[in-house]
C-alpha cells in the first residue's frame, strides 16, 4: 500500500495530490501561468512553486489545494512549509 504525502494546514489536510489537482486545475485556467493576476511583475509575490518547467503562485495553489480562501492566510514561510514538506520546490522570485 502506498503512503499518501500529507500535511496540515490551518486544521485541514493537505496532501501531495491535493496540490498536484490544484496545478491542474490552475494550468487549465491559466495555460500561460504569468497572465494571473499579472503576479510575475507584482511585488508582493515573493516566492514561485516551481514543478516540472512551470512556475506557480504558491499562495493561490495552496488556496484551492486546501479550499480556505487567499484572504484567510499569509503566504510566504507560513504557505512555503506546506509545499516543503509535500516535497515541492519553491524559490524566491
Amino acid at each position: 500500500m502506498k503512503t499518501e504525502m500529507l500535511t496540515t494546514f490551518k486544521g485541514k489536510f493537505v496532501t501531495r495530490q491535493d496540490i498536484l489537482d490544484a496545478l491542474q486545475e490552475f494550468t487549465l485556467e491559466y495555460p500561460l501561468t504569468e497572465s494571473y493576476d499579472n503576479w510575475l511583475q507584482k511585488g508582493n509575490y515573493v516566492y514561485i512553486l516551481r514543478y516540472g518547467e512551470t512556475i506557480y503562485p504558491p499562495k493561490y495553489i495552496l488556496s484551492r489545494a486546501a479550499v480556505i480562501p487567499i484572504s484567510e492566510f499569509s503566504g510566504g514561510e507560513q504557505t512555503n512549509r506546506v509545499f516543503r514538506q509535500l516535497g515541492f520546490i519553491i524559490e524566491k522570485k
